[in-house]
């Protein structure tokens, strides 16, 4: 059993925002092209495919890019990261 990571109940995910990156691309009326798009345009090259993994979960999401994620769809990066936060809390009751 892996002791470092108390999160076992992430399932093999390897990002916590993608379920709220994919709500908040929707939400703003952004296909996963057009966020891809825009996340070149800022300098990112993150592709559509790797914009369906991110939403998967399949993919991880480093700081930088969760940053142009929160920008670009209007959010704070703390949005993006709500449920595990709220998670966190709650496990530190």
């Amino acid at each position: 059993m892996n002791t470092r990571n108390p999160y076992t109940d992430l399932n093999g995910k390897l990002n916590v925002t993608g379920e709220n990156i994919k709500y908040y691309r929707i939400k703003k009326g952004l296909s996963a092209q057009q966020l891809s798009d825009k996340l070149i345009m800022m300098g990112l090259d993150i592709h559509r495919q790797a914009i369906f993994a991110i939403e998967s979960a399949k993919r991880t999401v480093v700081d930088y890019e969760l940053g142009a994620f929160a920008e670009i769809l209007g959010v704070s990066t703390d949005t993006l990261l709500n449920k595990f936060l709220n998670h966190i809390k709650s496990e530190n009751k």
